[in-house]
């Protein structure tokens, strides 16, 4: 196995005290503290190649995931090993095999261009010339940035700003990339090109990634499998499309009569969907195996002008899910 995550726990002590004066004099006189646990026992194994995503509510513990992998904290209790390295010891041979991309920070030098920063990779890193100038035209041809090379990154938009981060951080030609809210603040045109980028540049190369977004469109997009991380504990390993189904296996239907329906007739021959009418219209969400009969049932009553079938938003049944974890992943 390319990484894997050995019962990993993570405590933090956290100083809690009174709001007010008062309180500030207590917690001089008697400090009190709690433990929290940003990740509990924590196992997950990812196969070279692999896009996975990594999702949870904000506190869940996700970043403090990556953190321990790539040996930035070190864990409480567990072990980790990634393609035989152990992240904390942070070995030269095993920094220059991974990158870390955070939405909400930034590694390159604000006052310059993004160019100065890379040739500073590239020292540190110590990529020989050639395959610098190979990689570094590459993938800004593949991003189209090629014309803002030599602009101060405080210049850029952010989705330039992003795109030259993930540059920077694939000069190296690392085999896992860390990506955390790669598409964070970014407009949808921005989103798709990054996520088109992350695409192709797993199936040239066959980086391993693993992403966090709250953007199910990424996620959706990028990751046949996602683990998702709940109060620190692992909660759901497995195809992310299979648990979209299991949350809410329905679809929605707009079916458009050619003349205003009557609304009595269709209650009477199914009065269990539930349906909206608006002027022509008819919109119904229902399970997949409902749809046939309740279409025949329409059919009954007119031709339609037209009818069409979509799959329900997923940010709506992640919405779902995380608002009662429990009662989807308990139905095995």
């Amino acid at each position: 196995m390319f990484i894997q995550v050995n019962n990993v726990s993570k405590q933090f002590k956290i100083f809690k005290r009174e709001a007010g004066l008062k309180g500030a004099l207590r917690s001089f006189f008697n400090r009190k503290h709690e433990i929290f646990h940003a990740l509990n026992k924590v196992n997950l194994q990812v196969n070279s190649g692999e896009i996975i995503g990594i999702l949870g509510e904000n506190g869940a513990g996700k970043t403090t995931l990556i953190k321990t992998m790539v040996g930035l904290l070190y864990p409480s209790s567990g072990t980790i090993q990634i393609n035989g390295f152990t992240p904390w010891n942070r070995n030269n041979a095993f920094l220059n095999q991974i990158a870390v991309v955070m939405g909400q920070k930034n590694q390159l030098w604000w006052d310059i261009p993004a160019g100065e920063s890379f040739l500073l990779n590239k020292k540190i890193y110590d990529i020989p010339e050639k395959a610098y100038k190979s990689r570094l035209n590459e993938l800004l041809d593949l991003l189209d940035v090629h014309d803002k090379l030599n602009v101060q990154v405080r210049r850029l938009s952010l989705g330039e700003r992003m795109k030259m981060e993930i540059i920077s951080s694939l000069l190296h030609g690392p085999k896992i990339v860390f990506l955390d809210e790669p598409t964070i603040g970014l407009d949808v045109i921005s989103q798709s090109r990054i996520r088109d980028f992350i695409q192709y540049y797993n199936q040239k190369n066959g980086t391993t990634f693993l992403i966090t977004s709250h953007y199910m469109n990424d996620i959706q997009a990028l990751c046949k499998r996602v683990f998702i991380i709940h109060k620190g504990k692992g909660l759901y390993d497995g195809n992310f499309q299979n648990l979209v189904q299991k949350i809410n296996p329905k679809k929605r239907l707009r079916f458009e009569f050619s003349k205003s329906p009557d609304k009595q007739k269709i209650k009477e021959l199914n009065s269990n969907i539930k349906y909206k009418i608006n002027e022509q219209f008819l919109t119904a969400e229902l399970p997949e195996n409902e749809m046939t009969s309740f279409l025949n049932i329409l059919f009954s009553l007119d031709n339609p002008n037209s009818f069409t079938l979509e799959e329900l938003p997923v940010e709506d049944t992640m919405k779902a899910f995380f608002t009662n974890p429990e009662k989807f992943i308990s139905k095995k």
